[in-house]
């Protein structure tokens, strides 16, 4: 995965106290010098509480043997976490102000612990497990050349290795020489006369000394050594409040989603001199803890509470729309913009100033917008961030020197607080869901009875892979054999039904611009549809010729489609061309009216209407009145 920056990476350590610290070249605590501490960017760490700690101890008992957990990760050392990229859930950890390895979400294994030269070293003298002891011969070449282990260097192993698996590759007195990834069983690479490579390196260690650190600290210390810069930052963010609230006459809100950074944006709200209404948008999909913390934090803080239910929208929407998608978020609109739209409508009718809780650091959408904006389908909203260049260190820093009564979803291993089934959510973290969540039974019956009626594989319940209506490659590669794509199509909807567009459309926090989600009420002739599609522009399709593109319209054979734009007009416009391009492709009656519309003669009748991709120039000049189309239209709800 490629780096991702979205802002300066500020995370530090003092190795005197054996603390983070922000920013600061000198520890506010003892003032003692501090160092970078290197992670991957964007370097968003946060705290690893007692449920993160405890779940990378039992993988690491698992893989390595009993008490090596506690050993890596011994009681009274700072934790932090940071998320990096991966196919699905990763979490660097950083203990001693280093990364000491990594909890990895395997889409088809499961958790899986990733080993760093500090944890092979700390773990090499009693790790029971994964380990595979070579002949001193080959060191040098592991060590100075990040050569792979051969299995003729191989003089034991654990017994129980197979490929696939994290190993720790020692010298024969128990010292780490690199940790990497088995690619033979142990049989295979014990195995006399073996030839082959035996563990292909991921890290080189170098020595013993990979700076583990004595020190022992707690949170509290950790709020110390910060003072300086937690103090200026929430100093400036206040200011930035108090200035916005007098540059515009507006009645002051705080839109709350019962998360860490929008509790943050209240506290400095209030710091700041300044008792806001309440705003809080239940999109139908919340956890019962967040209800709750919404409603506490009201009333801890005395303030007006104003909220806008989406009820049953999602669950009365799903037949229409069909489960949501990272590329297909409908759900974003019906459940959250509406109900926002609805209530600054209603409450705040001549406009509202809302303090949000947006982090650069959560999307590169978000890094390039400013820290105050208007979203275009709330106009009457104008939004600022006071917490816009913080990282999620600055935010939980500034709570717990607050201590403020944060969302309990965050100490019971949930990363982000949201919609309980949000597609976007790691297939890591909705294993953890399901766990922990009484909301995500309905979703479960939901998906078995769609998955049903379409035809799905088994694989797209087991893998959430409903998670995508374009699975990446990168996904389909790591189940490996696993069937990704449909099975016989059982759809209770028939051919012959009335085709209809039904659409959902608005300002996508996600993606640049506007976009508009929607779904055709039976399948698609994807042959005819491509053909047509030429009409707004070039068309590429997808291996499987499920999927047909051209600038700002994707659609899928089962019937949904996306159009995006820079603007609402745009965006009405490219609905309306694809609706009428659709329903040509799939009615068309072979009269030739549009035949006759084109100038550079690429369009024939072959009993229907066939473009020829070769002479078309895309120009749309074949469209207007069409006698399917004219006759279709009250059939149609856009």
């Amino acid at each position: 995965m490629g780096e991702i920056r979205l802002g300066k990476m500020h995370l530090r350590w003092c190795d005197k106290c054996n603390v983070p610290v922000l920013e600061q070249p000198e520890c506010s605590r003892c003032g003692s010098p501090t160092r970078e501490a290197k992670l991957t960017p964007p370097g968003d760490a946060r705290p690893a509480f007692k449920y993160d700690i405890d779940r990378a101890k039992a993988l690491v008992d698992k893989q390595f043997g009993p008490g090596c957990g506690e050993r890596l990760l011994p009681d009274g050392k700072i934790v932090l976490l940071n998320k990096a990229p991966d196919i699905d859930r990763m979490d660097e950890v950083i203990v001693d102000g280093q990364v000491i390895g990594a909890m990895r979400f395997h889409l088809a294994n499961g958790d899986k612990f990733l080993l760093r030269p500090y944890s092979a070293v700390v773990l090499a003298p009693v790790a029971e497990k994964g380990w595979v002891k070579v002949d001193p011969g080959a060191i040098i070449p592991i060590r100075e050349k990040k050569a792979s282990t051969l299995a003729v260097g191989v003089l034991d192993s654990d017994p129980a290795i197979v490929p696939g698996d994290d190993v720790i590759v020692l010298t024969d007195p128990q010292e780490a020489v690199s940790v990497g990834t088995a690619k033979m069983s142990a049989e295979e690479m014990r195995k006399k006369g073996a030839r082959g490579t035996a563990v292909k390196t991921r890290w080189v260690v170098s020595g013993p000394e990979v700076g583990v650190l004595d020190g022992r600290a707690t949170w509290a210390d950790v709020i110390e050594a910060n003072a300086e810069v937690i103090q200026r930052r929430e100093t400036e963010a206040k200011e930035f409040v108090q200035k916005t609230v007098r540059n515009n006459d507006l009645p002051v809100a705080v839109s709350y989603s019962g998360g860490k950074d929008s509790l943050a944006t209240l506290l400095l709200v209030l710091e700041a001199g300044i008792k806001p209404t309440l705003l809080f948008i239940d999109t139908g999909l919340e956890f019962e803890e967040t209800r709750k913390n919404v409603r506490e934090t009201a009333g801890r803080y005395g303030l007006e509470l104003v909220t806008e239910n989406a009820g049953r929208t999602f669950w009365d929407n799903l037949w229409t729309f069909g489960p949501p998608a990272k590329d297909y978020r409908w759900c974003c609109k019906t459940c959250k913009l509406g109900p926002a739209t609805r209530l600054i409508q209603k409450n705040f009718p001549k406009g509202v100033l809302s303090f949000i809780g947006q982090r650069a650091y959560e999307s590169e959408q978000r890094a390039r917008k400013g820290r105050v904006w208007r979203n275009p389908w709330t106009p009457n909203q104008l939004a600022a961030s006071p917490i816009q260049k913080w990282t999620a260190m600055h935010v939980w820093l500034y709570l717990f020197s607050k201590k403020a009564d944060v969302n309990p979803l965050y100490s019971r291993g949930i990363e982000r607080i949201g919609c309980f089934m949000c597609p976007a959510t790691d297939l890591g973290e909705l294993r953890r869901v399901k766990d922990i969540s009484k909301e995500y039974a309905e979703w479960t019956a939901f998906l078995s009875q769609y998955a049903e009626k379409k035809g799905k594989p088994k694989a797209w319940r087991d893998y959430d892979l409903w998670r995508w209506r374009r699975i990446p490659d990168s996904v389909s590669g790591e189940l490996g054999g696993v069937q990704t794509d449909e099975g016989p199509k059982t759809s209770t909807v028939r051919d012959d039904a009335a085709l209809e567009l039904n659409t959902t459309t608005g300002y996508n926090p996600c993606v640049e611009g506007v976009s508009s989600e929607g779904v055709f009420t039976r399948p698609l002739d994807m042959e005819r549809v491509a053909n047509l599609l030429n009409i707004s522009g070039p068309v590429t399709r997808s291996p499987d010729g499920k999927i047909a593109e051209c600038p700002g319209i994707t659609v899928f054979s089962e019937g949904p489609v996306m159009i995006r734009g820079r603007t609402e007009e745009q965006v009405k416009k490219r609905t309306a061309t694809l609706r009428e391009i659709v329903l040509r492709a799939m009615g068309c009656a072979g009269c030739g009216i549009c035949v006759a519309r084109c100038k550079n003669g690429a369009m024939r009748l072959e009993g229907r209407v066939v473009i020829d991709v070769n002479i078309c120039t895309h120009c749309g000049k074949c469209l207007g009145p069409c006698p399917v189309v004219a006759f279709r239209d009250d059939e149609l709800d856009i």
